[in-house]
């Protein structure tokens, strides 16, 4: 019998996390080397009591911050990202704070985009759902409405209208993972799609998304198959489907080979040798890409 997980819920205060945001917080945790989330904090950074305990969970969440007894510290990443994409303004970032969000087993994000298998849903379907799958999975499920709380953020944080590419920064609840393009609203129809080839996705990503399952499954090199269909790879925490995981396979090229990562073919089957790195490596040979191509 699996033994139950402990859930977190709530921290969010019911606030997605909004543009400016995390620069905001990223900039306080190198500044003063922790983040806390008090009266001072709030002030300086001119955001509302509730929205600064907001940022605090969403900093922790996106493994931008690290929990210690004095107030969150600056992690690996985002020192890099501090470095390298201070206002967040690359896709590439949003990305992988993304990828982040669905690492947190116990928690809405890491059960909707790993264990969420319905395409087309409604809020409280979905609510419905996260809630019964608590019941048997959490040590203390949650009750309906903090179910339907969570469930809410996350829907509020992701979902965009479909046609539409630029999310206005102006509007003051706009969340930027809105235009990572993961969860598509019906407004006419009022349903949810959790489409199958999200566009954009860059290839540091998808190769961060199978290294992580890759080193969960203690193995050295994942199938397509593998790639597509289990918890945590780039098929569920990143949306793709069995062409495009086929595809991002088929870009990795023989410059990659020395470091451990290569493609192969096996008694038919396409596989990736993938070695067991941390997000900020694969980020950071993203900023170097970006970074090589604007000098070209």
């Amino acid at each position: 019998m699996t033994a139950a997980v402990r859930f977190q819920y709530g921290g969010h205060a019911t606030f997605p996390v909004r543009y400016g945001w995390l620069s905001k917080g990223v900039d306080r945790l190198i500044g003063d080397g922790k983040f806390v989330a008090n009266l001072e904090t709030a002030d300086d950074l001119g955001l509302g009591s509730k929205m600064v305990e907001s940022l605090s969970f969403w900093l922790t969440a996106s493994g931008l911050a690290l929990p210690s007894t004095s107030g969150s510290t600056p992690s690996p990443l985002a020192e890099l990202i501090y470095a390298r994409d201070p206002y967040f303004e690359l896709p590439g970032t949003w990305w992988f704070v993304h990828l982040l969000l669905t690492r947190r087993e116990g928690t809405v994000w890491g059960w909707f985009f790993n264990d969420y298998n319905d395409r087309i849903f409604d809020r409280l379907a979905c609510s419905d759902a996260f809630q019964q799958h608590a019941q048997k999975a959490a040590s203390r499920p949650p009750s309906p409405a903090t179910a339907q709380r969570d469930v809410t953020c996350l829907i509020s944080a992701y979902a965009t209208r479909p046609g539409i590419d630029v999310v206005d920064p102006d509007d003051i609840g706009a969340c930027p993972l809105r235009e990572l393009g993961l969860v598509i609203r019906h407004d006419a129809v009022n349903r949810f799609e959790k489409p199958r080839r999200p566009l954009g996705v860059p290839q540091e990503v998808f190769l961060a998304s199978a290294s992580y399952l890759a080193e969960t499954l203690g193995e050295s090199a994942l199938s397509v198959r593998q790639l597509a269909t289990l918890r945590h790879g780039p098929g569920r925490a990143l949306g793709q489907g069995m062409e495009a995981i086929e595809n991002a396979v088929g870009r990795v090229g023989s410059k990659h080979y020395k470091s451990g990562l290569r493609a192969e073919t096996l008694n038919g089957e396409r596989r990736l040798h993938i070695p067991s790195q941390p997000p900020q490596y694969w980020l950071g040979q993203l900023y170097d890409r970006i970074g090589a191509e604007g000098q070209r």
